[in-house]
């Protein structure tokens, strides 16, 4: 899955710093930052929900890139075409946040679902119990607009 993400990530970045963003905006950003050591610059398209003004990305703990963003640390992000300045703030200890996020994703798209291992009960609600694993699996990164 890494190296298709390694392949995808470039041509989904051009896009969406282009005109034809309208094609992804509705469901990815980029997110633009520096590592915290190493000062290197990270791009990383991610999906998104917008929430009380707030920008709600998830990504599994398993990577390491997002740890670059604990702290409240700057983060340009390329939103609907424009670049827009925000602050981060990640959430990893409260799963009970983390499966409340990540119920509002998979209801927003079957794909976000199917990645984080969601599946739906009988009335179209995620299932609570694959919420509740899938949280113990995924950051929540809260990017407020500044």
């Amino acid at each position: 899955m890494n190296r298709l993400f390694a392949f995808i990530n470039p041509i989904v970045v051009v896009m969406a710093r282009s005109i034809l963003h309208r094609v992804l905006s509705h469901q990815v950003v980029v997110l633009d930052f520096s590592g915290r050591r190493s000062g290197r610059r990270y791009t990383i398209p991610v999906t998104y929900l917008r929430c009380d003004g707030e920008v709600l990305c998830m990504t599994e703990r398993n990577g390491i890139w997002w740890r670059n963003l604990q702290g409240g640390v700057p983060v340009q992000l390329t939103l609907n075409g424009r670049s827009v300045s925000t602050i981060s703030q990640v959430e990893i200890d409260d799963n009970q946040q983390i499966a409340g996020a990540l119920r509002l994703f998979c209801l927003r798209s079957r794909i976000s679902a199917y990645f984080a291992g969601v599946g739906f009960d009988s009335d179209g609600e995620p299932n609570s119990m694959d919420l509740v694993r899938a949280a113990e699996r995924h950051v929540l990164i809260t990017l407020t607009l500044t």
